[in-house]
């Protein structure tokens, strides 16, 4: 969190941010969808979700069409391909099935599901932090600024500003790390 135009973190490494909700371990890429799905919902019913490396965010985003395949640069779990019809098998994977379970309607119901878990869990962090600095605008950057932070922002009601205003969307996705950089060069001069 940025404060008055300084910096104002309660936690100082991951470790305390993690508990100062300042810091929440997910994204739109490489994040197990086991790590924050215990249930999901399809046609009314709650299905517990296999607790395995079966299928990640990106085959979620692939399969709602929020990034493209240039986008998805991390490996998948199982090797295959990146195709929406080879993200589908994996999310489907989750509840132990298949495309001969489940239709590929099924599938997209599900990853909706899981993006308004993800966006939910993001939500629940920034809630902390806002309420504990008293913030209300949530600035947006990285590849999931549009998919998760915004939608995350949005859900609490609090004002939010994307980068793209000032970056291409490609120099967006690296902001993060850049920013951490001249942050680490101020520290350290």
């Amino acid at each position: 969190p940025i404060k008055d135009g300084k910096e104002c973190a309660i936690g100082r490494s991951d470790f305390e941010r993690l508990a100062t909700g300042e810091l929440v371990y997910t994204g739109t890429l490489r994040t197990n969808l086991a790590s924050f799905l215990d249930k999901v919902q399809l046609h009314g019913k709650e299905y517990r979700v296999a607790s395995e490396l079966f299928a990640q965010t990106a085959d979620v985003y692939t399969v709602l069409d929020l990034i493209t395949l240039d986008d998805y640069v991390c490996d998948t779990f199982d090797g295959e391909s990146k195709s929406k019809k080879s993200c589908m098998k994996r999310i489907a994977r989750v509840l132990c099935a298949d495309l001969d379970s489940l239709s590929e309607a099924d599938v997209v119901e599900l990853a909706s599901f899981t993006h308004q878990k993800q966006i939910e869990q993001i939500a629940d962090a920034l809630k902390q932090v806002s309420e504990t600095q008293n913030l209300d605008l949530i600035v947006t950057t990285g590849l999931g600024k549009d998919i998760l932070d915004k939608k995350a922002a949005e859900f609490l009601g609090l004002e939010v500003k994307s980068m793209d205003t000032i970056l291409t969307d490609e120099e967006c996705v690296v902001a993060p790390a850049v920013g951490t950089a001249v942050m680490m060069n101020r520290f350290l001069n």
